[in-house]
């Protein structure tokens, strides 16, 4: 009957009255304080997890790897959606060598981020490094596919053409990177091992000594002095290659690297106890280093065999 659709009608335009009723009393008198409390809360949990990022990067900057990784994961544990969290979580796990875990959480950071190119060539980087070239190939390919002018796409396929001992389509997929970025230093030191594994020492020389000009000395990275130092050996300069290295070997950071590399170069040179002298500095630095500990039990075994040699000739 009308009468009674009509009631019907009231009455559910009734219920529904008071439902708007409820919600703006809710809402509009007391909405703001309502939701007071999240907002609140995520501005303290974005804060916390800028504040653990921020911490995170300067542990990794200080080479504190492991208290880098529990900075992320306490930011991470803020914000888990944030895929710029997880993948320095997956860098600080391919620094210390931990592969199989770098590319499970770098390959979470491309998934939450939808795609990123940048972060899908970092996995595979990562590929690289674990040896799967062709998981590595598979996304050099998609990022240049993608964007041809991806320059850190092109340095992934110049690094995976030098792994395959191709070294001409490898220096040609770097000039393209740094076609498309002439800023990048990485790429740049791609270029000079590449003129070195092609015994080019003196093209390797003039292309570090080009990116070495760009900072003041007592800025400028110790890979690209190792690369100097790589380069002076191979033209047989030993005695500039050993003063490149121990401008680096006297900085507060030098890593053990360097002392092994000035070491060595020392040796070669006859310096046997300024070798000696540069392992004693390096085992305070790094008292359970392996490369120090290697070239320590090296010279000591050749002393030995020396003075062994010397008391038979006397």
């Amino acid at each position: 009957m009308p009468f009674l659709r009509t009631l019907r009608a009231d009455r559910k335009r009734s219920r529904g009255f008071c439902i708007v009723v409820a919600a703006a009393i809710l809402f509009g008198a007391s909405g703001c304080q309502a939701f007071k409390p999240f907002q609140q809360s995520m501005r303290t949990r974005v804060s916390a997890a800028r504040q653990w990022t921020g911490n995170g990067l300067d542990a990794i900057r200080r080479g504190s790897l492991h208290e880098a990784k529990s900075c992320f994961n306490k930011a991470h544990s803020q914000l888990p959606e944030d895929h710029r969290i997880v993948a320095n979580l997956a860098r600080t796990h391919a620094q210390e060598g931990q592969y199989a875990e770098a590319i499970e959480q770098m390959q979470r950071a491309v998934d939450m981020s939808h795609g990123d190119p940048e972060l899908r060539i970092e996995l595979g980087e990562f590929y690289l490094a674990a040896g799967q070239i062709d998981l590595a190939t598979e996304h050099a390919e998609k990022g240049i596919s993608g964007n041809h002018r991806l320059a850190s796409a092109w340095l992934l396929t110049g690094k995976i053409k030098a792994k395959q001992g191709d070294q001409k389509s490898a220096m040609e997929s770097y000039q393209r990177a740094l076609g498309i970025d002439g800023t990048r230093e990485d790429v740049q030191l791609e270029i000079v091992k590449t003129y070195q594994r092609m015994n080019q020492p003196l093209r390797a020389l003039s292309a570090v000594e080009q990116l070495l000009e760009k900072y003041p000395e007592e800025r400028q990275p110790e890979v690209a002095l190792v690369a100097k130092s790589t380069a002076l050996l191979q033209l047989n300069q030993i005695s500039p290659a050993i003063e490149v290295l121990e401008f680096a070997s006297r900085r507060k950071d030098a890593s053990e690297k360097i002392f092994a590399d000035l070491a060595q170069a020392q040796l070669r040179a006859g310096r046997n106890n300024q070798a000696q002298e540069t392992l004693a500095r390096a085992q305070q630095s790094y008292p359970n280093g392996s490369l120090v500990a290697e070239l320590s039990n090296r010279l000591s075994s050749e002393s030995t065999r020396v003075a062994a040699l010397d008391g038979i000739i006397r």
